[in-house]
């Protein structure tokens, strides 16, 4: 399958997955009881909800570029808004956010950047935001322990099956990149009966992995000497994140409530974010939002917890995703006319 033909199908599977969780979620409300309440909602604090996502891109951008010029290849900033743009769109639309930084690697690589620091200036930026989600969820789950513990048992597996995946994959990463001798020494080992079970496949993972632990030498002995820039991206991420997960607290707001806590809002869709990113739907559709309703259920009344759901949605993915897929059509067609434009005659 090509590639066009296979983004293809991964758009058709996100827009059937959507529309099959909307109506799915929202199926025996009532549709004037909806409406109304999206419509009395406060478009002044749904500005600041849509200001925190350009904050979130604003801030990825940042540590993309942080991190090509840690390996030695610089970038503009207007470029590195790109790339995050683009890893927000592919990631949205493929299972388990799989195409967002091979979408990523291949724009950098159009724009001249070599294959070896922009993988790596990715992973960089990859650990230092799985490294913030966690933390951030930890401290939700302390803050918010009693609404969590109060959920049906199915819905509490759920939740510990994506947090677990997660947890596995920053566990790798520390790994990895800290302490590089352990996942070489592993998957030596595992080479051996691989190598009887597949003889002619695993010359070529040997090969493989001792390409990976060479690009993972070099992570590691950056990040020893750049202590404090990582440190920088690390903190750029954590405020990345808190400005995403913000937005159901400035929907409470847009529906004139008062009683919630900022921070306590934070921790609560970190758990969420943490506990469904992993799993492999395109861009979490039906998990984010059912989670939603679920999670918050004791904190907007019901006649708005629907219409609060959908806002925080909107402004939280599918108005970035739009934006974000208009961006790069935009791009590719101001490539385009340079690419077909006339050589000027001097």
């Amino acid at each position: 399958m090509s590639s066009r033909n296979k983004g293809l199908a991964c758009g058709g599977l996100f827009l059937l997955l959507t529309v099959a969780a909307f109506a799915l979620l929202l199926r025996g409300q009532d549709p004037g009881q909806l409406w109304s309440a999206l419509i009395q909602a406060d478009p002044r604090w749904l500005a600041v909800g849509a200001g925190c996502m350009a904050c979130y891109f604003c801030c990825e951008a940042r540590n993309i570029r942080t991190g090509l010029s840690l390996f030695g290849s610089s970038a503009s900033y207007p470029a590195c808004l790109r790339y995050a743009l683009t890893g927000f769109f592919f990631s949205s639309i493929t299972p388990s956010a799989s195409g967002g930084q091979p979408m990523q690697l291949l724009a950098m690589h159009q724009d001249g950047h070599p294959a070896a620091p922009g993988v790596l200036a990715l992973l960089t930026e990859f650990f230092s935001f799985q490294l913030a989600g966690t933390v951030l969820a930890v401290g939700g789950f302390l803050l918010c322990r009693q609404e969590l513990l109060a959920l049906d048992k199915a819905v509490q597996l759920c939740f510990l099956v994506g947090a677990g995946l997660n947890l596995v994959v920053v566990l790798l990463l520390c790994t990895a990149l800290l302490s590089p001798r352990l996942l070489p020494f592993l998957w030596g080992k595992l080479m051996i009966p691989a190598g009887k079970l597949f003889p002619r496949r695993a010359e070529g993972w040997a090969a493989w992995g001792r390409a990976q632990w060479a690009d993972l030498r070099r992570c590691t002995h950056c990040y020893r000497t750049n202590k404090k820039k990582l440190a920088g991206m690390v903190a750029v991420s954590l405020l990345q994140l808190a400005a995403c997960h913000s937005i159901p607290y400035w929907v409470y707001l847009a529906f004139g409530l008062e009683n919630a806590r900022l921070v306590g809002v934070i921790g609560m869709q970190a758990v969420l974010f943490l506990s469904v990113s992993s799993l492999p739907l395109p861009g979490a559709v039906g998990l984010s939002e059912g989670g939603f309703l679920l999670l918050y259920r004791s904190l907007f009344p019901p006649a708005l917890i629907s219409g609060a759901m959908i806002l925080s949605r909107v402004l939280s993915f599918y108005l970035c995703l739009a934006v974000s897929g208009a961006a790069l059509c935009a791009s590719c067609l101001f490539r385009s006319s340079r690419k077909n434009a006339p050589a000027s005659c001097e």
